[in-house]
């Protein structure tokens, strides 16, 4: 049953790159990242190359829908800035302190969700802006769950847990909606221009 899931998942991503592809590849790698959490066993090593990869999943997933919404709205340059900027970060991650690195994740966040937010705001693409924002959120939030009360009811590890748990849950409803939008935003346009 599971292996039936999978290739329905996988046949899935395969068939939405051909209206979709930059949010296809960023939505598969999230979901990538999720089945390395799920599928791989627990030692040092492994531990790094998944929080990477996660870590990939939730740079590259808000910046190609991102990426997407603003080529389909014509504004190419701003697209390919977001795409060079978002591959530079990721190239560049290992040789910056984790200052750094928090700051300009951040920033890209924000860039991210804002030419998102312009575009379908203006172009009234509800459902787009609630993707973007479920897309970005986890990488505006805190890296760490940090209690400043000294005796805390609940434990900080089942906090943390917590915390990732329902970024992961918002992952999940950005990419839903996000793919949504990007249907209706395309039919949109085809419907303006006869395409």
């Amino acid at each position: 049953m599971a292996s039936t899931e999978w290739m329905a998942c996988c046949s899935n991503i395969i068939l939405s790159t051909t209206d979709h592809r930059g949010p296809s590849i960023g939505l598969f790698l999230l979901g990538l990242s999720a089945t390395l959490w799920v599928l791989l066993p627990s030692s040092s090593h492994l531990a790094s190359l998944k929080k990477q990869a996660t870590w990939a999943g939730e740079v590259l997933a808000p910046v190609l829908v991102a990426f997407e919404f603003l080529w389909l709205s014509e504004d190419h340059g701003t697209a390919w800035t977001l795409l060079i900027g978002s591959c530079l970060l990721l190239g560049l991650s290992d040789w910056l302190s984790a200052e750094t690195l928090t700051v300009l994740t951040r920033c890209l966040g924000l860039s991210s969700l804002s030419c998102c937010l312009m575009v379908c705001l203006f172009a009234g693409n509800v459902l787009g802006a609630v993707g973007g924002v479920a897309l970005s959120l986890p990488l505006l939030m805190e890296q760490q769950v940090e209690t400043t009360v000294a005796a805390p009811l609940v434990s900080p590890a089942a906090t943390e847990g917590l915390v990732k748990w329902l970024l992961n849950a918002l992952l999940s409803v950005g990419c839903w909606a996000s793919t949504r939008a990007l249907g209706q935003f395309l039919l949109d346009i085809s419907d303006r221009f006869n395409i």
